[in-house]
């Protein structure tokens, strides 16, 4: 597909590949589409149209810091649904990427979206007095974002590491970081700020769309409470558990993220 040009002008880069009905991947903070290299094989290509696209200032997309927000992505995956010409897509979100979905549901509802699946997402990333599974509280984010703006190589050094189970192996890890460090260093820490704040708990019960929830049952990325809670406030919905996972299972055990994917999009098709 190549650039879509957003409803604010920004440039988002969009590829896709297959036939079938359209699978729409929302990468997470800091990521480009190549995360997902593992899901445009035949495996799922064969069955269903993927597209992904670079979240702006990631990857492939537009270099920026305007419109870092949750409400402004949620905008974006708007703007992507709305490119594929269909009445609904599946809309398969991985980490940022899933609270990016739930905003788009606040704002947008699910009328366009036939299933959701949230892989390693949570509905609030930061503790709270009233949420024991945020990863950082308020003075570690803020030390997160700063570092972020003043020296992103360094921040995404630190971060790639966490999330994969084990050692990746040199030349994985390199690519991850080289792929992180290619983002707008303060739009990336706006992105992740907003993000960081953002409470999405009480949208859950709006997701009535067909759900599956996907964790790593070795992520440390995300706290472990966020899947089951996910699954128990989002109704009817679906927890999937891959083994020998951190918070990459699509990249980490493809074969097993596959499978469990499309044998639930199956269902909800």
């Amino acid at each position: 597909m190549g650039m879509l040009t957003a409803s604010d002008g920004v440039e988002l880069y969009v590829t896709e590949a297959g036939s079938g009905p359209p699978l729409v991947i929302v990468p997470g903070w800091g990521v480009s589409h190549r995360w997902f290299r593992e899901q445009f094989t035949d495996e799922m290509t064969s069955r269903f149209r993927v597209i992904c696209y670079d979240p702006r200032g990631q990857g492939e997309s537009e270099k920026t810091e305007r419109g870092q927000r949750m409400g402004r992505m949620a905008a974006d995956l708007a703007d992507v649904i709305a490119s594929v010409g269909e009445p609904q897509v599946h809309v398969l979100a991985w980490s940022g990427g899933g609270s990016t979905v739930m905003q788009y549901v606040e704002l947008f509802g699910t009328r366009a979206l036939r299933s959701a699946t949230l892989v390693g997402a949570g509905p609030r990333l930061m503790k709270a007095p009233d949420w024991e599974h945020g990863f950082l509280g308020l003075e570690d984010a803020k030390n997160w974002v700063d570092l972020i703006r003043g020296d992103l190589a360094t921040a995404v050094r630190g971060l790639a590491p966490q999330f994969f189970a084990g050692d990746p192996g040199r030349d994985v890890l390199e690519w991850a970081i080289a792929d992180m460090a290619r983002c707008h260093p303060a739009g990336a820490s706006r992105a992740s700020w907003d993000f960081l704040n953002a409470d999405y708990r009480d949208v859950l019960a709006d997701i009535t769309v067909p759900t599956l929830v996907v964790s790593g049952d070795q992520d440390v990325s995300v706290p472990a409470g966020n899947a089951p809670y996910l699954h128990e406030h989002i109704p009817g919905s679906r927890l999937t558990v891959i083994d020998d996972a951190a918070h990459c299972p699509f990249l980490e055990q493809p074969r097993a993220f596959n499978a469990a994917v499309t044998g639930f999009l199956d269902e909800a098709a």
